[in-house]
């Protein structure tokens, strides 16, 4: 399962069920399906915000500018998510919320950083594409994270008819 750009960061963490039960309450109060986006910030650049669109979205992605988003959204300080962050170690930043809408894919793209991603809610449609050297991923929702070197050329496909989401979080080399 390892490769140069994807391995298991973390085994699986044990309050998985309560980060995942969060994330989906999240969804329910603030419907990523209602933005362009399909994103929802849980990391923000101001310590007291409740913008939940604070830094979704594609933005400048320079290490610089992602390393802003440090801060964890005020109303979350002290949940199963504020705990999982902090399990996991490392400062990460920019963290969102992703949903990927049935059959749809990003295009072929790169990114400044790496990432960590925590699958949420998935299936094995749901893949993740690199192109040099070619690999199609897919993660389980089965509470380990993944670090995905995205600095390299790659792209997401959601070939079913259900919705996936995954916790992303911008993360140093």
């Amino acid at each position: 399962m390892a490769s140069q750009s994807f391995k298991i960061f973390k085994p699986r963490y044990p309050e998985f069920i309560s980060v995942l039960k969060q994330c989906l309450a999240l969804v329910k109060d603030h419907d990523p399906h209602n933005n362009p986006h399909g994103q929802l910030a849980i990391q923000t650049q101001n310590p007291d915000s409740n913008d939940w669109h604070d830094g979704i979205g594609a933005g400048k992605s320079t290490p610089e500018y992602e390393q802003t988003y440090k801060f964890l959204q005020h109303g979350l300080v002290g949940t199963p998510l504020d705990r999982y962050l902090s399990w996991l170690g490392v400062d990460v930043f920019r963290t969102r919320l992703m949903l990927s809408k049935p059959k749809s894919c990003y295009s072929i793209h790169r990114d400044f950083t790496p990432r960590l991603h925590l699958p949420l809610i998935t299936n094995e449609q749901c893949k993740f594409l690199f192109t040099e050297p070619e690999q199609l991923i897919h993660m389980p929702a089965d509470g380990r994270t993944y670090w995905v070197d995205t600095r390299v050329n790659h792209t997401f496909l959601n070939g079913s008819t259900d919705d996936r989401y995954h916790l992303v979080m911008v993360v140093k080399e």
